[in-house]
């Protein structure tokens, strides 16, 4: 069956309802919860994490398999705030860079943000993954990606012990459709001095994404993505009392629905919508809307030359559905990234 262009994005807006259901269930309050960091401002600023996205700019904090599609070697890095009634978190930060070792495989290092909690301040949460990155095109439309690396968790009292940060990705691409899958697994963290003298163990949860992209004609681009985070695998122990978040399984996924626009080949506006999950620090799992913009482009070619980019974005999450203040919060980020052709690619540019 063929579908036209107006039912493909009906059919995109049909699954998104099915995901954004509204709903609250209660939490032991020990339970600080997290939501997942922001780390690459071309994602952000379609709200997704990027699993069948592919741009230069996404692939290295999102769906690595797709950096062997770029044709490019690239350094990356970005940074990110968030405020929440007047208090602001620290900085997010992220890097890393990437090089084609042949025409079929690369390899790379990437330093990212994985799950943040900013508010409020006494259960705060920081955890950083460095990982080694290797892609591999397995065909021209099917690519494979691996990431394994340390991992470190930073909470009031200090820094974690060091777990092992393991993802892996699958991008597709067949016509105007590119298609991504992602697993991750954060680990399990141990802290001495939790809030000064308890001891904490916790394991955070794994999650698994599906996006798709669809290039509608040369300007617009839509993006739908499926996040499914498993709340049952998390725990959270402080002096030997365990618990886990007793989460049904639909409360479980999440979903964003995102458009691009290129007005002109080397500049993108984006925007996106999603259904967020959002542990608070009452002990609930509240679920609501968030909304962001964002734009990424060639910094002035002219001026200091090809291969530099910039991007931004701005979100809004806690739009409905909330009721802690502190669940509601403003982020803004940015991202610079220089790329360079490779030498038996020198006829392309970045997509």
């Amino acid at each position: 069956m063929i579908f036209t262009a107006s039912k493909k994005i009906s059919l995109f807006l049909f699954l998104f309802l099915i995901l954004s259901g509204f709903s609250r269930f209660s939490l032991f309050a020990q339970f600080s919860g997290y939501t997942s960091s922001e780390s690459s401002a071309y994602n952000a600023g379609l709200f997704s994490i990027g699993a069948g996205l592919r741009h230069q700019m996404s692939n290295l904090y999102g769906n690595t398999s797709f950096l062997m599609n770029s044709k490019t070697n690239s350094v990356d890095a970005n940074l990110g705030t968030s405020q929440s009634r007047g208090s602001s978190s620290s900085f997010l930060l992220g890097g890393g860079g990437f090089y084609r070792l042949g025409e079929k495989w690369g390899v790379g290092i990437r330093f990212k943000p994985i799950y943040n909690r900013f508010f409020e301040a006494d259960n705060r949460m920081e955890n950083y993954a460095l990982s080694g990155i290797v892609s591999y095109e397995l065909t021209e439309y099917l690519y494979l990606g691996v990431n394994l690396g340390p991992t470190m968790s930073n909470r009031p009292g200090g820094y974690s012990s060091y777990s092992w940060n393991l993802s892996a990705s699958v991008g597709l691409i067949l016509g105007k459709w590119n298609f991504g899958w992602i697993a991750e697994s954060p680990g399990l963290y141990r802290f001495e001095n939790y809030l000064g003298s308890e001891k904490l163990k916790e394991r955070l949860p794994e999650r698994m994404s599906v996006g798709a992209q669809y290039q509608i004609n040369s300007e617009f681009f839509l993006y739908g993505e499926l996040v499914r985070t498993f709340w049952e695998r998390a725990m959270f122990s402080q002096n030997g009392i365990e618990e886990k978040p007793p989460f049904l399984l639909r409360d479980s996924y999440t979903g964003s629905l995102g458009i691009g626009y290129l007005p002109f080949p080397k500049l993108s506006l984006l925007t996106g919508i999603t259904s967020i999950a959002y542990p608070s620090e009452e002990g609930v799992l509240y679920k609501s809307l968030g909304a962001s913009i964002g734009a990424s482009g060639e910094i002035l070619p002219s001026v200091i030359g090809n291969g530099f980019w910039g991007g931004v974005y701005l979100q809004q999450t806690g739009l409905t559905g909330m009721i802690s203040p502190y669940a509601r919060e403003t982020k803004v980020g940015f991202q610079f990234t220089y790329a360079w052709e490779t030498e038996q690619e020198k006829q392309e540019d970045i997509r």
